[in-house]
């Protein structure tokens, strides 16, 4: 069966979505999930939907899907296991410390592989295969025919997105919230850099400007059956961010087209939302998946603005406005706001209205004007039984003896005893009516009262509260058997040390160019990725051309070239000692750190690392304009400039600074507006990482030069003070900063 995955920011989102259909629901507590300004959830409060869902044969996954930190990873660790004593049944994770932990120690809760892990390619699904995860979510740009390959050749189960906010960037591969706010994307603190408007350029004339890396929303509501059809397990339907009604609509709306594929919706266009794309993953034009007119959620057209009358305003409104409904108005500068009046043509009070109607607007609008609903009011995010459990209720008992109430679900005996015992009735005896009224009071239960069986013998009399009591000791044993409440085994973690010979400081060199690599050759730099980069994002599924070694831009590579000598790239985001010891396992020789790691991390790394073994094989980026995002996206598409980006150069500007693009194919790159340069650190550095890498994408063969020979003579007279970093022009990233 596929499984609709609903999102869930708070308690009252989960509630909406386990009533309105779904078949599990995703949630994060405080920390550690990738999205920091969510609501979340309390302990309690996850306690109490664990024990909700699983009596009605529905998961409860969480979310602990951010990189950690060295001086994060105790208090992580005690986090997840906290979670597996709850009785959660799974959790959505990125940093492979923590993936490792779960598989390893906690087999009973399933570990699921976020997108944020990067998921491309079935060798990815496949390396998780092999380390016994239970689940991979593939990355928003696969499309339905790799999709459908990878669920043909692994036994791997497969999570799709299907509906909600898309990254323009690779999830996971995304760094420019971190550079340009030390907001990390990768710990649940995107600051939306994508939403900003950018001005396009082709050498220094303008193309055009717009929002150009805002992309729509994913709709894939008339093709999700295609995705049921080849047994994808699971459809995620993305919006921890979202309110009730959001959650309600999605949900109930997928749920029944899963049904019934031949059910249309209207609803969909009733929320909150951007324009819908069908996303890369049924083909949409990679030019026209962003809505460059629009930053924000759109919500639903209803109307005009038709002309100022006085205090008040003439619209026109095709659909239907009511009180409490929020709109929108596009003007010079969009303007929202919550109506609570609405005056019909003869300046009436009503509560709801269709066509022409005054409204109370605090500002002057342009006549025109275009109206948005943003939240429909008369939505009811109330529920009803449809998908709560019917249960019959037996009770019996005698004169002075005890109310016995037994129940049973999914085949497991429940029963409560009173702590009062009956007495003879001297005027109304307890009745059926009395049973079930008090016992069908059930209200924040997952069931409700079908039928109760009374089998009490005689005239009785036992108080109401009594009676109410006995049923909340049913309820609370229900409760706590559903909850799936599990005993911490004592976890030995086994560690056994990888000791690795100290090398010399060297230079490497990463090179996009042929006059890049053929400069990094001739001034004597021995270890260059150039085609022995097993890339990030590939074009193709040909094979690299074989060095001494292959720098691995992904968990696939690790598996496919696993008889190599391997380096991991920084696009495993690694930023945690245990992280580098677990990859060190699995054959890495060399591990690239995150970009994201700073003097402080690395500091901690160097001390932490001690237990894993003698030195952890690193390898550092000390130079180079740091790749912000990967994108299949192009935004050159749109403007005809196809297979133009080798002859000219591009670039996007916000209204600070301009970021370069390049080109790998037709995968678009976006790099940070001042090359990183850490050439006066690399004494510090160089105390932990032996390996430092030069970065070269946008540079010309002269450029290389001269930064490899800065770094060589650097390299010669490490000791000294002489300053060579252009603090105008170069940035030291998030070395000397500490991402949020």
């Amino acid at each position: 069966m596929t499984e609709l995955l609903s999102p869930a920011g708070d308690f009252s989102c989960a509630l909406t979505a386990l009533y309105n259909g779904c078949d599990a629901i995703y949630c994060a507590l405080e920390r550690f999930g990738a999205r920091a300004y969510a609501r979340n959830l309390t302990e309690d409060e996850l306690k109490k939907l664990l024990q909700l869902a699983h009596s009605l044969n529905k998961k409860i996954y969480v979310t602990v899907n951010t990189i950690i930190k060295d001086n994060e990873l105790n208090d992580s660790i005690e986090f997840i296991n906290n979670l597996y004593k709850l009785g959660v049944d799974g959790l959505i994770l990125a940093d492979y410390a923590l993936i490792t932990y779960v598989i390893e120690n906690l087999p009973e809760m399933e570990a699921h592989i976020s997108t944020q892990a990067g998921l491309k390619y079935l060798e990815d699904v496949l390396y998780f295969e092999k380390l016994k995860a239970k689940r991979c979510v593939l990355a928003r740009e696969v499309s339905f025919d790799d999709i459908k390959y990878i669920k043909e050749n692994t036994n791997m189960p497969l999570e799709i997105f299907a509906h909600g906010a898309l990254c323009v960037s690779y999830s996971g591969g995304c760094l420019m919230s971190s550079m340009l706010t030390l907001r990390s994307g990768n710990r649940g603190r995107c600051s939306q850099n994508c939403r900003r408007e950018y001005t396009l350029y082709k050498n220094n004339d303008v193309i055009d400007s717009g929002f150009m890396l805002s992309m729509r929303d994913l709709c894939t509501f008339d093709d999700v059956n295609k995705l049921k059809d080849i047994n994808v397990d699971s459809l995620k339907l993305e919006g921890r961010m979202k309110n009730e009604q959001y959650v309600k609509i999605v949900t109930s709306e997928y749920r029944k087209k899963l049904d019934d594929r031949n059910y249309k919706s209207t609803m969909l266009e009733n929320i909150f939302h951007r324009n819908y794309t069908k996303g890369f993953i049924f083909n949409e034009d990679r030019g026209k998946i962003v809505d460059i007119g629009k930053k924000n959620n759109e919500g639903k057209y209803i109307g005009t603005i038709i002309k100022k009358d006085g205090n008040l305003t003439l619209v026109n409104i095709i659909d239907k406005l009511s009180i409490k409904d929020r709109i929108k108005i596009e003007d010079d500068e969009d303007y929202y706001f919550t109506v609570d009046e609405i005056f019909n043509l003869k300046k009436q009070n009503v509560n709801n209205i269709s066509g022409n109607c005054y409204l109370n607007i605090y500002k002057n609008m342009k006549n025109n004007s275009k109206i948005y609903k943003m939240i429909d009011s008369s939505i009811d995010i109330s529920f009803d039984n449809k998908y709560k459990l019917p249960i019959i209720i037996k009770a019996s008992g005698k004169l002075n003896e005890n109310l016995k109430l037994e129940t049973e679900i999914h085949g497991i005996k429940f029963e409560a005893i009173s702590n009062e015992v009956f007495q003879s009735s001297l005027t109304k005896p307890i009745d059926s009516d009395t049973l079930f009224k008090q016992l069908a009071k059930l209200n924040d239960t997952s069931f409700y009262l079908d039928k109760v069986i009374n089998n009490l013998e005689g005239n009785l009399f036992m108080t109401i509260s009594a009676i109410n009591n006995t049923r909340r000791i049913l309820v609370d044993k229900i409760s706590d058997y559903f909850q799936y409440k599990r005993e911490l085994k004592n976890i030995d973690l086994n560690i056994e040390k990888i000791n690795y010979d100290i090398e010399d400081i060297k230079l490497t060199a990463f090179c996009v160019t042929q006059e890049q690599y053929d400069m990094c050759k001739e001034l004597g730099i021995k270890d260059i990725y150039y085609k022995n980069y097993a890339k990030y994002v590939r074009q193709n599924n040909l094979d690299i051309a074989y060095g001494e070694y292959i720098l691995c831009g992904n968990y696939g590579d690790i598996y496919k070239y696993n008889d190599k000598t391997l380096i991991s790239d920084y696009s495993f985001n690694v930023i945690n000692s245990k992280a580098i010891y677990d990859l060190h396992k699995t054959n890495v020789k060399y591990v690239t750190l995150s970009v994201e790691t700073s003097y402080k991390e690395l500091d901690e790394i160097g001390k932490n690392y001690q237990k894993y073994g003698n030195n952890p094989n690193l390898e550092m980026i000390v130079y180079g304009r740091i790749n912000l995002m990967t994108l299949k996206y192009c935004p050159l598409r749109r403007y005809n400039e196809c297979n133009k980006c080798k002859e000219n150069k591009y670039y996007i500007k916000d209204s600070k600074e301009k970021f370069p693009i390049y080109h790998d194919g037709c995968i678009t790159h976006i790099v940070n507006s001042k090359p990183l340069n850490l050439i006066d650190d690399i004494k510090d550095i160089s105390k932990v990482v032996k390996r430092l890498r030069l970065q070269f994408t946008t540079e010309g063969k002269d450029e290389v030069k001269d930064i490899i020979l800065k770094y060589q003579y650097r390299l010669k007279n490490i000791d000294s003070n002489i300053k060579q970093f252009d603090s105008q022009n170069e940035t030291r990233g998030l070395y000397k900063r500490e991402i949020l």
